[in-house]
């Protein structure tokens, strides 16, 4: 299987709050990111429940 390197900007704080909940796990970031990649093919859609004005705020600081 061939790898790529994803790279993306997030909010220091938003990035420290993440790493906090996903140590619990057992999990680094990259690790987190990559089960959400998982469950979303997995699920066939977002694996989440949220809202229209949550997209477009999620749209916004991308």
């Amino acid at each position: 299987m061939e790898m790529v390197t994803i790279s993306f900007e997030v909010d220091s704080e938003l990035l420290k709050e993440a790493e906090k909940i996903f140590s619990l796990y057992g999990l680094s970031v990259e690790e987190a990111c990559i089960l959400f990649i998982k469950e979303t093919i997995k699920c066939g859609k977002i694996p989440f429940d949220y809202t229209a004005e949550v997209l477009k705020a999620a749209k916004k600081e991308g």
